[in-house]
């Protein structure tokens, strides 16, 4: 059965083969990322080409968050999934990172997160039914040295998930966690 799907951070890597992956089995799929038109066109073009709505979204913007879902869900015709890919990793000693540094990384990751869901969970229970994937990492489950901030975000990312497991059970929504391993992003 065809899915109306929103992911987050699909100019790029795991985001963009998410999209394309789902576009082939016959999915709707509306790819968010920042600057559409800007840093980003040439991944949205590849995008649209390949058969996906694409929509201004910029996790760390409360405003942002909430007109793309907005768009997302009138150019889809509705909405069954949120893939919540967004992110970002770093890599040193944590002694070396500012807390300024920590807050962005949980910006992303955690609060961009808890944003988009904010706004994609009145339409999902409003339906009775949806899905919300949370892409983590293995460093949500287990620490690396070097890691402490990306692990960190992970680690609270999976509770959060895990939270709105059981809080949204009750409406039919469910929200499960996907660790993949290494992969090469920028």
């Amino acid at each position: 059965m065809s899915k109306k799907v929103l992911i987050t951070g699909s100019s790029t890597e795991v985001g963009k083969l998410i999209a394309e992956s789902l576009i082939g089995k016959g999915h709707t799929v509306v790819a968010s990322m920042r600057g559409v038109q800007g840093k980003n066109a040439g991944a949205a073009d590849e995008l649209r080409k390949a058969g996906a709505h694409v929509v201004e979204l910029d996790v760390t913007d409360e405003a942002s968050v909430e007109k793309g879902v907005a768009a997302a869900i009138e150019a889809a015709g509705g909405l069954d999934v949120v893939v919540n890919n967004a992110g970002v990793g770093v890599i040193g000693l944590q002694e070396d990172f500012t807390p300024e540094d920590w807050k962005h990384i949980f910006e992303v990751n955690v609060f961009g997160v808890q944003r988009v869901n904010r706004a994609a969970l009145p339409h999902l229970r409003a339906q009775g039914s949806g899905l919300l994937i949370h892409v983590s990492s293995l460093l949500g489950r287990f620490v690396l040295p070097f890691f402490g901030p990306y692990n960190a975000s992970k680690w609270a990312l999976e509770g959060m998930a895990e939270n709105y497991r059981v809080e949204l059970s009750g409406f039919g929504v469910d929200s499960v966690i996907v660790e993949p391993g290494g992969y090469g992003t920028d």
